[in-house]
Order: structure tokens, then sequence, then C-alpha cells
């Protein structure tokens, strides 16, 4: 498989602020494949599940023609999260089971060694955690796939700053949101934390800025990417993780920051213009996102 997420898969159950429920497939890891999927067909997930997600979302990896040959039986119930919605458009996000039921289902690193030797693009969604980086980076020292670390919120603190440095600087890209990077440097000095992440050694650097686009960081350049026009967020659920894989497949095949970060913010804006993920990404879709990323020039799907 050309593409490989490391992230959860789970079902988000949400509540609405008028008391209806609905169940929908949901988790980063989902919403990185949605990313992936619009420009590439040769994706899967690495992860834990339980033994109903089959029964509960095998339709929607079947109707989108994904592989589920990567996931791994570990419980006999997957992850849940209630996802409550309030009138002011804020949210709480709990799992229904716990987090040690959650993390019990997490891929470890040494799960992914096999994917090192045949993958060329890796997304894991994750924190600093070294019990899974050591033995990951040891692994990866001998294989050319490009990984592509989005940090998860929990582990941008200040204490963490040079953990998270040197495991981004062993990778071949790096995703934070502004917020996170902010916690993370102790410092609202946009140009300062720019400048210091264009020292970090990735090839590159996606910074997400919400409704504000994105900067893309090279060691030489730092670009700047508005977000797409005219998009009507229903909901920003998964937007910076499909922007993240986008922006993953992007750099793997060999595409400008400006472009890679243009398929980020394609791939955001297809997520968020509905509660969870797309029902088809069709064809249709898959077309219009190249014609918008590339122009009079197109873009080859993979």
């Amino acid at each position: 498989m050309k593409y490989i997420v490391v992230s959860a898969v789970v079902t988000d159950e949400i509540h609405f602020p008028d008391g209806s429920v609905r169940a929908a497939p949901g988790g980063a890891g989902i919403y990185a494949l949605c990313g992936i999927r619009l420009w590439c067909d040769e994706v899967m997930a690495v992860t834990g599940i339980g033994e109903d997600y089959e029964r509960l979302h095998g339709e929607w990896y079947r109707r989108n023609h994904i592989s589920m040959e990567g996931f791994c039986i570990r419980d006999a119930r997957s992850p849940r999260t209630i996802v409550e919605y309030f009138p002011d458009g804020e949210r709480v996000e709990t799992p229904a089971l716990g987090p040690a039921h959650f993390h019990a289902l997490e891929t470890t690193g040494e799960e992914l060694r096999p994917y090192l030797d045949t993958a060329e693009g890796m997304y894991i969604f994750r924190n600093t955690d070294l019990d899974f980086w050591t033995p990951f980076l040891e692994k990866k020292k001998d294989s050319s796939c490009k990984v592509m670390w989005e940090l998860s919120a929990d582990a941008a603190r200040r204490e963490n700053l040079e953990t998270v440095r040197n495991i981004a600087g062993q990778l071949a890209a790096f995703s934070l949101n502004m917020t996170e990077a902010k916690s993370l440097f102790a410092t609202s000095d946009r140009e300062r934390i720019i400048a210091e992440l264009g020292t970090w050694g990735p090839e590159l650097i996606f910074l997400r800025q919400g409704a504000k686009g994105a900067v893309m960081i090279t060691s030489e350049e730092a670009v700047e990417v508005p977000p797409q026009p005219n998009v009507r967020v229903v909901d920003e659920t998964g937007g910076g993780n499909s922007s993240t894989g986008a922006v993953l497949c992007g750099l793997v095949e060999g595409r400008s920051p400006k472009i890679c970060g243009r398929m980020g913010s394609i791939s955001a804006a297809m997520c968020i213009s509905q509660y969870g993920v797309p029902e088809v990404i069709s064809e249709e879709m898959r077309k219009e996102a190249r014609t918008r990323a590339m122009g009079k020039v197109g873009y080859q799907t993979c």
C-alpha cells in the first residue's frame, strides 16, 4: 500500500443542540484517510478496532474503495466518542469507553516496521510517547518512506519542546496548528514561531491556521497558502487531519510547498462541509480537486 494512516478510527455519537443523536464514522484516522483518498487510490489505516467495527462502518469503506486490511481486532467493542454540540457552536468530546480502552487499541511502533519497508508515505497522529517513537525511529533509519507527524494537542506544551523537535527532525514532515505552536513555544509571536520551525530540519512543516489558511515552512522559505474560498463550514472536525494527509500526499508526489498547501486546503474543505466524513468521495470530487490544485496544468491521481 502506498500510503499508511496511523491513528484511531472510532464511532462518533453526535449529540445536537436540538436533542437529536447521530452515529457516524469518526476519529483522526478516518479523516486522514479521506484527505489522502481524494488524491490517491492506495491508502489504508493501521490501527486496532473492535469486533463491531466492520458491521458499523464497513459499508463506508467499501463504498469509498478503501481497504480495511490494516485493521486488527483487539476488543469486542470499537472506540466510541460522545460529541456534544451546544447552541453557541462549541463542542465537548468524551471517550465513551474511557481513555484506557482507547489507548489499548493504538498501534505500536514495532507493529509499523513492515509498513516502513513498503509504503511511500505514512501519516501518524500521535503525542510524544517514547514507547512508540523509540522503536519506530530506529526502524525508520533504514526506510525511504516519508513520514508526516501530526502532533496531538495534549503534547503541545513548553516542557515537550525539545522532545518534539528531536522527533520531528528525524521525519520528512511535521504538522501542527497555530494554537499548538503558541503553547509549544510559549509565545504568541507568529514570526518567531515560523522562524524557529524553519530550523527544525524536516523537508516540510505544515503550520495550520484554520480560517486564515496555512504556512508551508522549509529551511529556505515560508509560503503563505490561503484557505479555499466560498466554503460553507458545517463542522470543523477533521479539518486538520484531512489537510495533513493531503499535504503528505503532495510531498510524496514531489509537489511544491504551495501546491501541497493548496491540496491540504481542498481536502479540509471537503471534510468540514458536513457533519462527519463525506458519504462518498466521488470521481467528480477528485476531478474538481485536481483542477483546483493545479489549474490548467492538471494533477494526475496516483
